[in-house]
């Protein structure tokens, strides 16, 4: 016996199936969410339930702006063979919200994959599933969001690196980068002020993507009256407010710049990024400029140099292939020349 999937349409051509979800449309986003409720096994990866009659949903669980080739291993015979060996001893929870979060706390994946969904919770008490692994910066957001919309949280459900099985528990759709780009725009509640701040992204707190030769940059930067951030020190909504009063934000890659979806049209963006080599990073290297498609951004990027120089954390070996983490300059820190960054910034 091996997983099915099941496409929209044969969700609307088959009464039983869809019973199983809830259609729920936010009436200031004007955007509707198919939300799966029933019993359904879940891994805390995909986050990709499996109904007790081994019915998937690829189209509605699939993520955005990742490869489809990481869902084929759902619909193998080896994949079934483990699965169902092993499903009944499986940690179980009842009556749940799924909001899902990163494995590895990735504030792009918590924001753009997970955060919007959250706009589609209509229960006035909820007991919320999310990944052991989240911030207590991203679960402070969390809650504050919640409170907006008037929602307790009766308990946190926290989900290690596993398969579990949920009854009579809910788990809302994912959306494309598009639609998490307006949705995060429109959904959150935040003040707009018309500002007009020119920022510079540090990453000298970070392993990889550290600008080494930053201090070069700094006296030129404050000439141009700059301010120089680390979003590491900042909360989400202090993050947001930054974004949304800036003119010009500039830095190297970094998740931070998934914050661009709360910048006014218009804003210049400068990301300064690693020489791409391999057809696996076009997801890392397209992902902002996208961002700036979608929120009519003028964005350029600037190339930098690898330094090999970086000492990974244990952690990282978990979630990023070592292969990966050796030979992809992502994963590296940059070196900038100085005289063509002091030309780009020259006419602000």
């Amino acid at each position: 016996m091996i997983i099915k999937n099941l496409d929209e349409q044969d969700i609307i051509q088959d009464k039983k199936i869809n019973s199983l979800f809830l259609s729920v449309l936010n009436d200031k986003l004007r955007i509707k969410c198919k939300i799966l409720k029933s019993d359904f096994y879940l891994d805390s990866f995909n986050y990709f339930p499996i109904t007790d009659n081994n019915f998937s949903f690829r189209n509605l669980f699939q993520w955005h702006n990742s490869s489809p080739k990481r869902y084929d291993n759902f619909y193998t015979e080896s994949f079934s063979r483990i699965f169902f060996e092993r499903r009944k001893n499986f940690k179980k929870f009842s009556n749940v919200v799924i909001l899902g979060s990163s494995p590895s706390n990735d504030y792009f994946r918590n924001m753009m994959t997970f955060l919007p969904r959250i706009f589609f919770i209509n229960d006035k008490e909820i007991n919320l599933a999310i990944h052991r692994n989240t911030s207590n910066k991203f679960r402070v957001f969390i809650k504050e969001i919640l409170k907006q919309k008037k929602i307790k949280i009766k308990k946190f459900i926290y989900l290690d690196n596993d398969f579990y099985k949920f009854n009579n528990s809910q788990i809302p759709q994912f959306f494309n980068m598009a639609a998490s780009t307006i949705i995060l725009n429109r959904g959150l509640s935040y003040t707009k002020v018309d500002g007009s701040l020119k920022v510079y992204l540090s990453r000298h707190n970070s392993v990889y993507r550290n600008l080494i030769n930053e201090g070069d940059l700094r006296d030129t930067l404050k000439k141009k009256n700059f301010i120089i951030v680390d979003t590491n020190n900042m909360s989400v909504f202090e993050q947001i407010k930054i974004f949304s009063e800036s003119n010009v934000i500039i830095g190297p890659t970094s998740s931070a710049l998934t914050n661009l979806v709360f910048s006014k049209k218009g804003t210049r963006v400068i990301e300064i990024i690693p020489k791409y080599k391999y057809d696996y990073e076009k997801t890392f290297k397209i992902r902002y400029s996208k961002i700036c498609k979608y929120r009519s951004l003028k964005y350029t990027s600037i190339e930098a140099d690898p330094v090999n120089n970086v000492k990974h954390d244990p952690e990282a070996n978990k979630f990023i292939l070592k292969k990966v983490l050796k030979e992809s300059n992502y994963y590296k820190n940059l070196l900038i020349e100085v005289k063509k960054f002091e030309e780009i910034i020259s006419d602000f």
